[in-house]
């Protein structure tokens, strides 16, 4: 090799790296610097490039250069890539050099090139899958997915979030027996022909107080099918505390069609059914606890989609006076008749639970 006569760079720190870190953590930055020795003014009108050769692809390729020719220093800054999968302690020694042109046909002595490494890879936090997708024809449930969570050594806590994307069509919950398992699963059938993405945050904090995630990517396709319609959710259910004066928060519900069809459905009536015995005078109707918003009933004729919808909430208390603790229910019914076909009677319970 013909190194550039009159100027070398000596490297002065780190005499080594040592780094520690979790799978799926960034690899921390590492700072190499030296000292210019020689004619500087080499440099004029040139371009300083100094390279990492090393064995393990740790740190990315293309390092920050800083370049004090006043001062004769040079340094580089190395960005850690993400720790690869899998305990292990990566070890070795990375080769600094420096040239004059990307091509490096011009290259400078660097005295001390050889930086010892090691870089420990400790076990983090794990997912089973990263991955989870749902693929269900139009009116069928599709069963919930359980992924196995590996957590760090001495973890304190860990813990799951929506983060992007349809997060509401998806629940994503830590498994109800306390073991470390993520449950994914739709709350809801979706409509025909439909397909939804989303990604969750799954994080654990470690005793050495250090945050681990990662993400969860969730997806569904509901494809065609001979069902005439798809009902969302089986049933509302409220559970309201007696005394509360106030409405409870509304649930949605919605039946969906496989084409533009909506405006062949209609709403046929309510059977309220109250615990015997139950004082319900204080409200203005009877067993007026029961309130529905039929969004699509507004103007005739309807604008066809594929979906009819509504909201329904309930009230233990009117005008200062609560029902008494119990279970009030109501079976809410649509008719269904599109053209060509028979007529579908669709029910939607609706119960109430109010407690002591």
């Amino acid at each position: 090799m013909n190194y550039v006569s009159g100027l070398s760079i000596r490297i002065n720190q780190p005499a080594s790296i040592d780094k520690t870190v979790y799978e799926g953590q960034m690899i921390p930055s590492a700072l190499v610097s030296g000292t210019l020795s020689g004619d500087v003014n080499l440099l004029s009108g040139k371009v300083l490039v100094l390279l990492v050769v090393m064995p393990d692809p740790l740190f990315e390729e293309k390092p920050v250069i800083t370049v004090n020719a006043a001062a004769q220093s040079a340094s580089l800054s190395m960005t850690g890539k993400m720790a690869p999968d899998g305990p292990r302690t990566y070890k070795g020694s990375m080769t600094i050099k420096a040239c004059l042109d990307t091509a490096c046909q011009s290259e400078i002595r660097v005295e001390n090139p050889q930086i010892p490494y090691a870089i420990t890879v400790k076990a983090g936090l794990g997912l089973g899958s990263k991955n989870v997708d749902f693929v269900t024809p139009f009116g069928a449930a599709v069963a919930p997915v359980t992924v196995p969570v590996t957590l760090p050594a001495g973890a304190v806590s860990w813990a799951v979030a929506p983060a992007i994307g349809s997060t509401d069509t998806f629940k994503v919950e830590k498994a109800g027996d306390g073991s470390a398992n993520l449950v994914v699963s739709l709350p809801a059938l979706l409509p025909s022909a439909s397909s939804y993405k989303a990604s969750f945050n799954v994080s654990a904090t470690t005793s050495d107080e250090q945050t681990l995630s990662r993400l969860l990517e969730v997806s569904v396709l509901t494809n065609p099918s001979s069902a005439p319609y798809a009902l969302s959710r089986p049933e509302a259910h409220f559970v309201v505390k007696q005394g509360t004066s106030t409405l409870a928060p509304a649930q949605d519900g919605a039946v969906f069609f496989p084409g533009d069809t909506s405006d062949k459905m209609r709403y046929m009536g309510t059977v309220m059914n109250t615990p015997p015995g139950v004082d319900t005078s204080m409200y203005p109707g009877p067993n007026l606890w029961l309130y529905d918003y039929f969004y699509n009933e507004a103007g005739l004729p309807r604008y066809a989609t594929k979906s009819y919808s509504w909201s329904t909430q309930v009230q233990a208390c009117y005008n200062d006076r609560c029902l008494v603790p119990g279970r009030y229910s109501a079976q809410v019914q649509f008719r269904y008749t599109p053209d060509g076909g028979p007529a579908y009677d669709i029910y939607y319970p609706v119960v109430m639970d109010v407690v002591p």
